[in-house]
């Protein structure tokens, strides 16, 4: 080894300064992670609160299936139809309900059948059924009625003021003399939410187009 080295090696060279304390720098560093990992549980927890927080969507409750009318409800449409006969044909007697092999009862519909005699002393009978909103299928749509054209039928529709609409259909044929006949006139009164009233005439004498709408539009004839 030379002497120079030896020399170089005994000289103590001081460290430049560094213009920034390590100390302090190593704090703020340590800082800055607490804030961060701080932050990071926060924003955690305020997506796992508001997983909690958020509704959940309820749960569909499926219709209740379609049921046949009480007794109270059947015993309450034949008292109504009572009173729409009495008030459609003043004078009439002998008036009797339900007493047809065509009633029936079914899952929201009710048929019944109305005879009576009226004022001159002429027997007859129609009957009446009302469907609720579920059993509309069972029911000719109304855009589907009065669309045959010929002599030999009439048939009108009229707007109700609920918005609904009646349909009166007539069917006319001649008999042997050549004299027009007519088959009596059936109703049909759709109502906006899907419910129906149908009056078809029976034998007999049989209902006015005025006595018709006066017994099919009495809007008692729901059921719930």
């Amino acid at each position: 080894m030379t002497d120079l080295e030896t020399r170089l090696r005994d000289v103590e060279l001081a460290e430049p300064p560094l213009g920034f304390d390590p100390d302090e720098v190593a704090d703020r560093a340590a800082r800055q992670v607490r804030r961060r990992s701080a932050a990071v549980v926060v924003a955690t927890v305020a997506v796992v609160a508001a997983a909690f927080l958020v509704p959940s969507p309820a749960p569909v409750v499926p219709a209740a299936a379609p049921v046949p009318p009480s007794l109270a409800e059947q015993s309450r449409i034949r008292l109504v139809l009572a009173d729409a006969v009495t008030r459609a044909l003043p004078g009439v007697h002998d008036l009797t309900l339900g007493r047809s092999s065509a009633d029936s009862i079914g899952p929201e519909r009710m048929s019944v059948t109305a005879e009576f005699v009226d004022s001159s002393g002429r027997p007859g009978n129609f009957q009446l059924t009302v469907r609720g909103a579920r059993a509309a299928h069972q029911v000719v749509p109304a855009d589907r009625l009065c669309t045959a054209s010929g002599s030999e039928a009439r048939c009108v529709r009229l707007p109700q003021p609920d918005g609904g609409v009646l349909v009166l259909s007539e069917l006319v044929y001649l008999d042997e003399n050549g004299t027009p006949v007519r088959d009596g006139i059936t109703g049909f009164l759709y109502h906006p939410d899907g419910s129906t009233v149908i009056v078809t005439g029976g034998l007999g004498y049989p209902l006015t187009e005025e006595q018709l709408t006066k017994v099919i539009t009495d809007p008692a004839f729901v059921l719930p």
